[in-house]
């Protein structure tokens, strides 16, 4: 598949990048600038918050029926989940 058909299919799903951008931006710096503790978060820690906004902001924007996102959602999460308990045992994070 071409990059413009690619792009063209993502678009029908996921809305426009310019108001995914928007969305998913505004809900980071909702959290960045207004949440005591984010200063604390790990660069995992934010990452994985961000890619979690990107998936809610897609459902928001495009498809909001569309099973991968939130399927991603949680994959996110549990990444999440296990760094933060390895975190609190005192083993060194792998993923």
């Amino acid at each position: 598949m071409a990059i413009e058909e690619t792009l063209k299919s993502r678009k029908g799903r996921y809305g426009r990048a310019t108001d995914n951008a928007l969305v998913s931006q505004s809900l980071m710096d909702v959290v960045r600038h207004n949440g005591p503790s984010f200063k604390e978060w790990s660069d995992l820690h934010k990452m994985i918050v961000q890619m979690i906004f990107s998936k809610i902001s897609r459902m928001a924007c495009g498809d909001p029926d569309y099973v991968d996102n939130i399927h991603d959602v949680i994959g996110y999460a549990k990444l999440l989940e296990n760094y933060l308990i390895d975190k609190e045992k005192g083993v060194p994070h792998d993923n």
